[in-house]
């Protein structure tokens, strides 16, 4: 079974009035544009087996530096900050956020008000805790409602809404439908006239649009792999924004200024709704970071599953920020060099789940990498063994787990069952890799050995539903 990692983060800033900003010097947030950084990105990005980035860099409210790293597709094609495509992936919910405040301004959506009161929500079949969520409690991840559901699995509340924080992407489902209710036209369409046109971001929207053929990046998997590049056909809220650096800056740029917003709207936007660990709180569509240095704004992406990640910080009252969108699910483990071009501690990253580009097992994964493009599995295999006697704690499950769905994703099927075989022999009391063991059988038509798998991932943790229907649907098609 895939391990999937919260992907929940972001930094938000309580901004001071407008006359007291401008006073702050700009110099006190970037210095020389990120030039230093700019020029470690590319080494970085080796060490990170990350294909392509793009980055865009904003000091003194306007956008001093943008460009492109790298390939978008691994074999050709520079990235271009000002027209390379990138999935946003969680970058989508502050834009969500910011047409919602819009429409608040506009009169036509109230932040208390159930959003049942906008749109019917058959999901929550007839659970009356959905009578309870407003546009505030999703802006804050305050529903109580999952982060995301796997394949048709029913919404489920994990807690009364309103009471605490649970970061929450089925909230933002619910909150685009509501959108769609009270404009008359499809997300896609209402983001462009709220979002994407006045602020003159050409390059984006929440459908991919057959122009984005031209320079579209394609994500990769966490060994390297390319990974099929989607093309949504229909709006997501919390993650199917298509865009590109230069884009999301100028939307940055309108979030700095409070383009677009009333002064005590855009001041809501910024204000603490819930805690959410020590230095960082939610405020509406942004969390709340802060320290010694002051506050700032911020929100990752993670749509590795596709291959993309993204970043970006804001801080308003410096008047500076930055955003990087990289075709990759190793994106993330440059992040805290990235983000550390400006002032503060950035508590947020400690809640993000990610790998360090350099840590040990990062490290071990790249070289295993580089020994199954050379040598295929076995290379790949004796590489591992070496690691594995080397230092134990390179080579954790994960390791040997991600690399089996590499593989799969590859339709390489007989090689990702040599990679999970080898990950039962290290851990023989894993359910996790068992249950990755029946998806390879399964893919390999074994549905004998598939089942048996699944069984076994049940005795060792009776809590894996998922392995027991699978492994129950296997026996039922197998006595017929």
């Amino acid at each position: 079974m895939t391990t999937r990692f919260s992907r929940a983060f972001a930094v938000a800033l309580l901004a001071l009035p407008n006359a007291a900003r401008a006073q702050t010097p700009a110099s006190a947030c970037v210095a020389d544009s990120g030039r230093e950084l700019r020029q470690r990105l590319p080494a970085l990005m080796d060490s990170a087996m990350i294909p392509g980035l793009a980055l865009a860099i904003i000091n003194d409210g306007k956008v001093v530096w943008s460009g492109g790293f790298g390939s978008r597709d691994s074999a050709s094609g520079r990235v271009s900050a000002s027209r390379t495509v990138f999935e946003a992936a969680s970058l989508s919910k502050p834009v969500i956020a910011y047409a919602a405040l819009k429409l608040v301004d506009a009169g036509q959506l109230d932040l208390d008000r159930p959003l049942i009161n906008y749109t019917s929500y058959p999901d929550f079949r007839g659970d009356t805790l959905g009578n309870l969520v407003t546009a505030k409690m999703v802006l804050s991840h305050t529903t109580g409602l999952q982060n995301e559901r796997i394949g048709s699995d029913s919404l489920r509340f994990s807690f009364t809404p309103g009471t605490r924080f649970q970061y929450s992407g089925e909230g933002f489902v619910l909150l685009g439908q509501a959108i769609e209710a009270i404009t008359g036209h499809s997300l896609a369409e209402s983001m462009k006239t709220l979002v994407f046109d006045p602020l003159g971001m050409t390059r984006s929207s929440f459908i991919w649009e057959t122009r984005f053929d031209d320079d579209a990046a394609v994500g990769h998997g966490r060994f390297g792999e390319v990974r099929k590049r989607t093309r949504p056909r229909f709006a997501r809220a919390p993650s199917s924004l298509q865009t590109t650096a230069n884009d999301y800056a100028r939307f940055l740029v309108a979030i700095e200024q409070g383009a677009g917003l009333r002064p005590e709207t855009w001041r809501l936007m910024q204000t603490p709704a819930v805690d959410v660990a020590p230095g960082v709180s939610w405020g509406l569509g942004w969390a709340i970071e802060s320290d010694s240095t002051g506050k700032a704004l911020a929100h990752h992406g993670d749509n590795s599953d596709s291959g993309f990640t993204a970043f970006t910080l804001l801080d308003i009252e410096r008047q500076c920020g930055l955003v990087y969108f990289a075709n990759s699910a190793n994106g993330l483990g440059v992040v805290r060099e990235i983000s550390s071009i400006f002032p503060g501690s950035h508590a947020g990253l400690a809640l993000l789940v990610y790998e360090i580009y350099n840590a040990p097992s990062a490290l071990a994964r790249a070289s295993i990498a580089r020994k199954l493009r050379s040598g295929g599995i076995d290379a790949a295999m004796a590489e591992y063994h070496r690691l594995q006697e080397e230092n134990p704690e390179a080579t954790p499950e994960k390791l040997l787990n991600d690399l089996g769905y590499s593989l799969l994703n590859q339709a390489r099927f007989k090689d990702a069952i040599r990679a999970f075989r080898e990950n039962i022999a290290a851990y023989p009391t894993s359910a996790n890799v068992y249950d990755s063991m029946g998806d390879a059988y399964l893919a390999d038509g074994h549905p004998t050995a598939a089942r048996d798998a699944y069984r076994r991932a049940t005795e060792l943790d009776s809590t894996n539903v998922r392995a027991r229907r699978l492994a129950d649907s296997l026996n039922a098609r197998l006595r017929h």
